[in-house]
């Protein structure tokens, strides 16, 4: 629900917030979009300080990825049985905090700054446990990315949601190139064995 907030500046704030050129907006307008500026311009953090918060937050994130999980335990891609205003909200929600960005009417993709972010951590998470599958560390890496961008405030059925939503629309394309690269890494030489190599010739 879109909260009001009254701010009282004082005349030199006003006159710098009035001047500041990459912000488009008036008065109220340009305090809202300025906000978003600043989301979309936090570094990211490092592989290693990730990786610690994915140990010190262990419990919660896998309480989401069994919550994500069970909604597959219902229909193989839930996003099918959601309701258009549903996810109307969800993107608006995931727009306000940078991680997708309109390109067309009622089109979203992720931001690159997102994206790039969640191939670093799927590569990370599933080399991290050989015995993980692909699919699941794409989730854990979405959960942590929301988790991140909303700076903690997004709820367990928003992260949920949104885990599916972006893992269903956009990617899970990675996980599944991740892991022919794994099977075939698994079961194909790309070069033959000396022995191979003259039987063939021969």
């Amino acid at each position: 629900m879109p909260k009001n907030l009254t701010v009282t500046l004082s005349d030199m704030e006003y006159e710098i917030l009035k001047q500041i050129k990459v912000v488009e907006g008036e008065d109220g307008d340009k305090l809202r979009n300025l906000l978003r500026l600043y989301i979309s311009t936090i570094p990211g953090l490092k592989s290693s300080e990730y990786a610690l918060k994915r140990v010190e937050n262990k419990e919660e994130i896998d309480s989401l990825l069994r919550d994500v999980w069970a909604a597959y335990e219902l229909t193989d891609n839930p996003t099918e049985t959601w309701k258009e205003d549903k996810i109307d909200k969800l993107t608006s929600d995931l727009v306000e905090i940078n991680v997708l960005v309109k390109t067309g009417e009622k089109q979203f993709i992720p931001t690159s700054k997102f994206r790039n972010l969640y191939k670093m951590l799927l590569h990370d998470i599933a080399t991290e446990s050989k015995e993980m599958d692909e699919y699941s560390a794409a989730c854990i890496a979405t959960i942590q990315l929301l988790k991140e961008f909303s700076g903690g405030t997004l709820e367990k059925e928003t992260i949920r949601d949104g885990t599916i939503l972006l893992n269903e629309g956009w990617l899970f394309a990675y996980a599944t190139a991740m892991k022919k690269a794994r099977e075939f890494m698994r079961t194909k030489k790309l070069f033959p064995e000396p022995e191979e190599a003259a039987a063939e010739i021969s």
